[in-house]
């Protein structure tokens, strides 16, 4: 089966996913063609099949479900995946005049690749229930995001960096939606055992906190990434929309307990109590509380960190999903022919 992959490239969770992706297919025997679009052309996504040649030798087309309209072909069934929609109401107090513009174009352009697309992918029952709370939508399936559980796992880690600190680990982008501005906010009621390292994600590069316990550690490569989730006691994430969730799956699968959002597709992976804690949304004191507790707590934290890596190990790792795409693959050219 010849698979093209016709994909943004918008230096976030959709790279790793469309990336991952096609290596489960590579060893699934698939062969896979990436061809990739700088995030400009949302501009003007009409022009994009002018530009983006998919070419006639691939069984199936498969692209996101914000610009995989513009990759329809005659006798190619054209899939698309949908990570998140950042339309949801709540979130628009937390929108520029200029984001609820452009967000709000983004799901007009939804509604002609799902016309359009033989089927639908979403990446949690989450994402598939924003679609179809929103869209007439009937060929739709949930398939998860995997892990790779052999990079991402329990290493020790020789190092004395704030010896005796609690270190707690914001991974992602700098935005509103990863919750960065609840970040200040929890440690400002976090006594001085705590440190906070986070990422400055991959769209900036610049420290964006004065408290001198949060300490930023740049944009990381993957094998960075592995470092800082060992370092790491607790991974925290207060976001108020996942597609998936790929942070504290990463850390899950390092063995550590996490601290979350009781939102979109965290408790899907995250089971409250037994693999962390979820946590009301924009809820900066329950967000301490539960910090707290883990922090008194190290048996919890290592308990709780046994069985997120058999969690993910079991039920998100990379063999599961490339399977259950080669699976997806199979049904829709059966039903296409």
């Amino acid at each position: 089966m010849k698979i093209a992959y016709v994909t943004l490239s918008g230096k976030s969770g959709g790279d790793v996913y469309f990336n991952q992706l096609q290596q489960t297919q590579k060893k699934m025997n698939n062969t896979t063609t990436q061809l990739s679009y700088h995030r400009m052309w949302s501009i003007c996504p009409n022009l994009l099949s002018r530009f983006i040649k998919v070419g006639n030798s691939h069984d199936i087309i498969h692209s996101n479900i914000e610009y995989g309209f513009a990759f329809e072909a005659k006798k190619k069934p054209l899939i698309v995946s949908c990570l998140h929609i950042v339309t949801e109401e709540f979130l628009e107090k937390y929108y520029s005049v200029t984001q609820k513009l452009y967000y709000r174009r983004i799901l007009q352009l939804i509604k002609h690749s799902i016309k359009r697309a033989d089927y639908v992918i979403a990446i949690s029952k989450s994402s598939q229930a924003q679609v179809k709370n929103i869209y007439d939508v009937k060929n739709i399936q949930t398939i998860y995001c995997g892990i790779d559980t052999q990079l991402f796992n329990p290493i020790r880690i020789e190092n004395n960096l704030y010896p005796g600190k609690i270190k707690l680990l914001f991974v992602g982008n700098l935005t509103k939606r990863k919750g960065v501005d609840l970040l200040p906010q929890i440690m400002a009621k976090l006594d001085n055992r705590f440190i906070l390292f986070y990422t400055t994600g991959m769209r900036t590069a610049k420290r964006v906190f004065s408290d001198n316990r949060m300490i930023p550690v740049g944009s990381l490569q993957l094998a960075e990434l592995v470092y800082w989730y060992n370092l790491c006691d607790i991974c925290l994430l207060p976001s108020r929309l996942e597609g998936f969730g790929y942070t504290v799956a990463e850390a899950m699968a390092s063995q550590k307990p996490v601290v979350a959002t009781d939102c979109s597709s965290l408790p899907e992976i995250v089971i409250n109590g037994v693999n962390g804690f979820l946590c009301k949304i924009d809820d900066v004191a329950d967000f301490v509380d539960k910090i707290n507790l883990l922090a008194d707590n190290k048996q919890m934290r290592e308990e709780m960190g046994v069985r997120n890596r058999q969690r993910i190990v079991e039920h998100f790792n990379l063999e599961k999903m490339g399977r259950e795409y080669n699976e997806m693959y199979h049904k829709v050219l059966k039903e296409f022919s």
